[in-house]
């Protein structure tokens, strides 16, 4: 699949659930959302048969999302079913229930697994997260460690909140084979709160920089983060510009929501339903076309996708469109 900007579209963000059990402030209002009824979401089915439909047209990496991809109750038969349609295959997780699945996913030869984590201090997390959940997150982190598996640590950075810690966080790669990604907050609505609490990525790399050389990490292949050595550390630390968006250009990526919905961005505001093709009865062969026909409204930018926008006051929380 290629893009009007020649952009080879072989990665995939697939969303099981819009529901979780944490309320990050970066993530879902405090009293959650009104989460979509089970009949709303694609099925075990559903997602079995695009699943199929994408590897089809060229989809050889995916990253499970959601929400909080393990809250989905046939999580584990899911993965089992699409797990050979992709050549790589990951998972964004808080990490809550991780230690119920590591067994099964090394021997689905899972192969990385990225964890949110946006503070080291448990009362910090609680405030960040609202909810009582660091001790049983980080132990998993390092049972994911122990078991050989490739482990980012996700961090939302949020001035005045966990900026502190930055250097804790680069701290943990001196000993760690894990990467650590610092990633800017998006301040999407006026009213969630994180507008002020927004840190571009240069002024988080200049506070590591204040402390340790870095080594850029020349990789060509498309990615949404920049990566970094630190000498003599085990690990690498990244920085993702998701709102500053400096890596449009490369985007390889497509996103399925919970719903069924096509998104070429995160800051899309059009999507194709492939869950009502779906359940119109329309065959595969449609199906295919009408995802390459939305391809090709993939713009060059996030900031593009949004001054198209016919609301730009309102996006979506990040559980609804899928991390």
């Amino acid at each position: 699949m290629i893009d009007s900007f020649g952009r080879k579209i072989d990665y995939l963000r697939l969303s099981v659930t819009d529901r979780c059990d944490l309320r990050c402030r970066y993530c879902m209002p405090e009293g959650g959302i009104d989460f979509s009824r089970r009949d709303e979401l694609l099925s075990f089915e559903e997602i079995s048969t695009l699943s199929k439909i994408f590897s089809e047209l060229g989809i050889v990496r995916v990253r499970l999302t959601g929400g909080e991809p393990f809250i989905r109750k046939d999580i584990m038969q899911l993965i089992r079913s699409i797990r050979s349609y992709y050549q790589s295959f990951n998972i964004t997780t808080n990490a809550t229930k991780l230690h119920l699945h590591l067994e099964e996913l090394k021997e689905l030869e899972i192969h990385g697994l990225n964890i949110s984590i946006d503070s080291l201090d448990a009362d910090k997390f609680k405030q960040i997260t609202r909810r009582d959940a660091f001790d049983k997150v980080i132990s998993n982190i390092y049972l994911a460690i122990e078991s050989g598996f490739k482990v980012k640590l996700n961090v939302v950075v949020l001035r005045g909140i966990n900026d502190n810690e930055i250097l804790d966080f680069v701290d943990l790669t001196r000993s760690l084979p894990v990467t650590v990604r610092f990633i800017e907050a998006m301040p999407f609505n006026g009213s969630d709160g994180n507008k002020d609490q927004f840190i571009p990525f240069t002024e988080i790399l200049a506070m590591v920089e204040e402390k340790y050389l870095l080594k850029n990490i020349d990789d060509r292949a498309p990615s949404s983060s920049v990566e970094y050595n630190i000498d003599d550390h085990l690990g690498k630390i990244a920085v993702i510009p998701a709102y500053s968006r400096s890596l449009c250009g490369s985007c390889n990526r497509l996103r399925l929501t919970a719903k069924g919905e096509i998104l070429n961005c995160l800051y899309s505001n059009s999507s194709l339903s492939l869950k009502n093709m779906l359940r119109s009865g329309m065959g595969a062969s449609s199906i295919k076309q009408s995802i390459l026909d939305h391809i090709m409204l993939k713009r060059k930018s996030g900031f593009d996708e949004e001054n198209q926008r016919s609301n730009k006051d309102f996006f979506e929380p990040m559980t609804t469109i899928g991390g």
